[in-house]
């Protein structure tokens, strides 16, 4: 990895956690699509959050590099079919899939061959070249969002293929490292079933914010439930061997609960308060350039304070950050924090995993990353699936609710739904605080069981 222009690919791959759902976000209402405008983002979240588990079903026959190269390909191939949205908005539906399916694995395959380069070829990236990448991201994003709001989203998508194109040669000579021997795994129907499964609880939970039809509203309910108690017996039944560190797990689950909740719950959150407008600000602005400055001066903040474990310090400014989202006007300070941290704490488990894993270390980082997208499925259905006990319990119209929290309509219960929203926000937050603080202190604790005693 010598070429002077790689920061352009570190920048561009970076920006799939965050830039897609701009632009999705932003185009759907302008072409008629499905699901009034909101299935393009809806199906991207869904290939997103799952996509990793349909390419682990095939089995790990093929090496990082190679997936990698694949996935850049498919990222600009899908950039491009959208666009072409101005000839028939299914191309959009079709765009949004292939770049879900790619945004789902592009981060951490690009992150093992970081590790890869300065494991076996002692190369890392200079100051300057993370100093370009971010001068990059910040253009990216301005750039992106003027485009569509000047009805050029076409030239946007564009723009993103020739970014993904550019990575993928950029990439392509990358030297074949030797991991030794490949594992010759098969289809495993396992993962298949449960590509399957949370991809069903995923479109049910999206698409039931923008439903009109109680029945049907209550039909899906009653599938999520089907659905996640499949999750766990599949989960029950299969027999899985750690190859990481316990808490690497558990903490990449419970991450990716807290970004699910501040993303979804702050969405609807905005909505309830009559303050839609904002939307864009203070959830998916404020969450963006948090990921970017973690990238630039996380490891500066880390040592400011040194007395303090650095995943101790990201997990309490998580809570932290999750708990200001009940305050409104603390809600882009809420994003900014989760973004940063999540980004921050994501770096320290990510080095974890590649090092103390007992497995293949080509595959340790899809592993990770696998537990953060399953805690961000679980975290979603649980908001819902308490959203309607409430509403019901309170005798309030779940049409009123999905209504409210979609921005579609003031309804004339929303001082109730306020209170419901809240109630099942502090709820979930108070269950993701205690599972977060019991998983540290056991974290702590064998931290200093291993540490040998001072002479």
């Amino acid at each position: 990895m010598k070429n002077k222009l790689l920061f352009f690919t570190y920048a561009v791959v970076n920006t799939t956690l965050f830039l897609p759902y701009f632009l999705y976000l932003l185009i759907g209402n302008h072409y008629p699509t499905f699901l009034n405008g909101w299935f393009p983002l809806i199906i991207f979240y869904v290939c997103n959050l799952t996509g990793t588990f349909l390419v682990r079903s095939f089995g790990k026959k093929v090496s990082t590099r190679e997936l990698l190269l694949f996935f850049l390909l498919l990222a600009s191939v899908g950039s491009f079919l959208g666009v072409l949205v101005f000839v028939n908005a299914l191309w959009l539906d079709l765009s949004a899939i292939l770049l879900g399916l790619s945004c789902s694995l592009l981060l951490p395959l690009y992150l093992t061959i970081q590790y890869h380069e300065r494991r076996l070829f002692h190369r890392s990236f200079s100051g300057k070249d993370y100093g370009l990448a971010f001068l990059t991201m910040l253009l990216f994003m301005p750039l992106f969002i003027f485009l569509v709001k000047v009805n050029l989203p076409e030239l946007a998508f564009g723009l993103y293929g020739i970014a993904f194109l550019v990575s993928f040669f950029l990439l392509r000579d990358l030297p074949h490292y030797d991991h030794g021997n490949m594992p010759s795994t098969s289809f495993d129907s396992r993962f298949f079933l449960l590509f399957l499964v949370l991809t069903g609880i995923t479109f049910a939970v999206k698409s039931l914010r923008v439903l009109t039809d109680n029945h049907f509203s209550l039909i899906l309910i009653t599938l999520i439930v089907i659905l996640l108690i499949g999750v766990f017996y599949l989960i029950q039944h299969s027999a899985f061997e750690f190859s990481l560190p316990r808490y690497v797990y558990w903490f990449g689950f419970l991450q990716g609960m807290i970004t699910n909740f501040f993303i979804l719950f702050g969405t609807f959150y905005l909505f309830s308060l009559q303050k839609g407008v904002y939307l864009y600000s203070f959830i998916y602005l404020a969450y963006g350039v948090g990921i970017i400055s973690s990238l630039f001066v996380g490891g500066k903040v880390l040592r400011l304070f040194p007395k303090v474990e650095k995943v101790t310090l990201c997990g309490i400014a998580l809570l932290i950050g999750a708990g200001l989202i009940f305050i409104p006007y603390c809600i882009p300070i809420s994003g900014f924090l989760i973004g940063f941290f999540s980004n921050l704490n994501s770096s320290l488990l990510n080095k974890v995993a590649y090092t103390e894993t007992t497995g293949l270390k080509d595959n340790s980082l899809l592993v990770k990353n696998r537990w953060g997208k399953l805690g961000s499925i679980f975290q979603q259905s649980l908001l819902f699936l308490l959203f309607i006990s409430f509403c019901y319990f309170f005798k309030i119209p779940i049409l009123s609710l999905l209504e409210t929290i979609t921005g579609k309509s003031i309804a004339p219960h929303l001082t109730d739904i306020v209170f419901v929203l809240r109630m099942t926000g502090g709820v979930i937050l108070f269950g993701i605080a205690v599972c977060y603080l019991i998983t540290l202190f056991f974290y702590e604790k064998g931290l200093k069981a291993t540490q040998k005693p001072d002479e």
